[in-house]
C-alpha cells in the first residue's frame, strides 16, 4: 500500500471549468493515486449547498481499507491486541474515519464550515493513496522507518512565503 495523503482545499469564486476532475481522474487511471474519498462542497446560494462525494473503492475495498487503518491504530495504541481490536474498530466506523481523524472534522463540523461560506465558494477534502510511492513506502519500512512527515509546497505557498519574508521580484 502507498502513503495516504488528505487534502483540503479551498476555492473563492469557484470557477467550475471540469479540469479538476479530469486530472484526478487521469491519475486515477493512470495507477498513480487511487481516490479513497473525495468531497466537493460548493455555496451555490446562500441557501443552498451543493455537496457531491466521489470514491475509486467499492464498499467492500473501503471496508478493508478501514480495517487495516483501524489495526495500525490499534497497534499504534500500544495494546497487546490492538492491532486485532482496531481493525474491527476501524471497518465498523465506516468512510469518514480517516478524514475525521486527521482533519479534525466531523460531517456536522463539514456542515458549519459549508453554511459559513461566501455564495461561490468551494472546499474539496481529498483522501489519496500514493500508489506511486507504494514501493518506496515499502522499501522505508524495511530499512526500519517508524515515522515520517511530509508537507505539500505549492508556487502559491512559495509567493506567499516570499510576501511574509518582505522578498519582492527584483524591478528591471
Amino acid at each position: 500500500m502507498g502513503p495516504i495523503q488528505i487534502f483540503l482545499l479551498g476555492f473563492e469564486d469557484f470557477a467550475a471549468t471540469g479540469r479538476v476532475v479530469e486530472e484526478l481522474e487521469a491519475l486515477s487511471d493512470a495507477g498513480t493515486i487511487t481516490l479513497i474519498d473525495a468531497r466537493f462542497i460548493l455555496k451555490d446560494t446562500e441557501d443552498e449547498i451543493l455537496l457531491v462525494r466521489a470514491s475509486d473503492l467499492a464498499e467492500d475495498e473501503r471496508a478493508d481499507l478501514r480495517a487495516a487503518a483501524g489495526a495500525l491504530i490499534g497497534l499504534g495504541a500500544g495494546a497487546v491486541a490492538g492491532g486485532e481490536e482496531g481493525a474491527v474498530l476501524g471497518a465498523a466506523l465506516g468512510a469518514e474515519a480517516a478524514v475525521t481523524a486527521e482533519l479534525g472534522l466531523s460531517d456536522d463540523q463539514i456542515d458549519a464550515l459549508a453554511n459559513d461560506m461566501a455564495v461561490g465558494d468551494a472546499l474539496l477534502l481529498l483522501v489519496i493513496e500514493n500508489v506511486w510511492a507504494a514501493g518506496l513506502a515499502g522499501a522505508l519500512r524495511e530499512a526500519g522507518m517508524v515515522s515520517g512527515t511530509q508537507g505539500y509546497l505549492s508556487p502559491e505557498g512559495l509567493i506567499a512565503l516570499g510576501s511574509m519574508l518582505g522578498l519582492g521580484a527584483a524591478a528591471e
